[in-house]
């Protein structure tokens, strides 16, 4: 999908007002939790059959595991805390918003491409649970500065739509 910068500018601003304007309540930071079930559930799946493959060091899968819980709690705020800020008409409305949500959705595929390999390399190699977390763990990282780097694109723009907005709004 092709967006040009003034677009992106004019949507900002036209979704900055709608929020400001908003009466919908403020979703709960566990709103997106459902998005996370997926790529949870084939970690701890794998996590859970590790024990089952060629080598096993206990101590290190216990570990491994405790730090696994933190790591996708943290992952799990992070990532899905706004993901219900818009409402779903938002989405079909803007080009912008429809943008970002299918280059989240790449990228969440990607993410889950990844853990699905590394939890198949755990089960088959003798790296075990080390092949599960740290493979997650860097393509987590890589993926988020790689969508970060390919959202970053459109930020002059939007800074300047909401700039425009909120001038609007203290005019009005």
């Amino acid at each position: 999908m092709r967006v040009t910068f003034s677009e992106v500018q004019q949507e900002v601003k036209d979704i900055s007002l709608m929020i400001s304007s908003s009466n919908e309540i403020v979703p709960s930071i566990f709103s997106g939790f459902k998005r996370m079930l997926l790529p949870v559930s084939v970690y701890f799946l794998f996590y859970l059959l590790c024990p089952f493959g060629e080598v096993f060091d206990r101590n290190l899968w216990l570990g491994l595991g405790i730090m696994s819980v933190f790591f996708w709690f943290f992952i799990s705020l992070f990532l899905y805390g706004y993901s219900m800020l818009f409402s779903k008409d938002a989405f079909q409305k803007y080009k912008v918003l429809k943008l970002y949500r299918s280059k989240a959705k790449s990228y969440y595929l990607a993410w889950n491409a990844v853990i699905i390999v590394a939890g198949m390399l755990s089960l088959f190699t003798i790296f075990n649970v080390i092949a599960l977390a740290a493979i997650t763990l860097l393509a987590t990282i890589l993926l988020a500065i790689s969508f970060s780097l390919d959202i970053s694109r459109y930020q002059m723009s939007a800074v300047f739509g909401a700039a425009s907005a909120a001038k609007h709004k203290m005019n009005s």
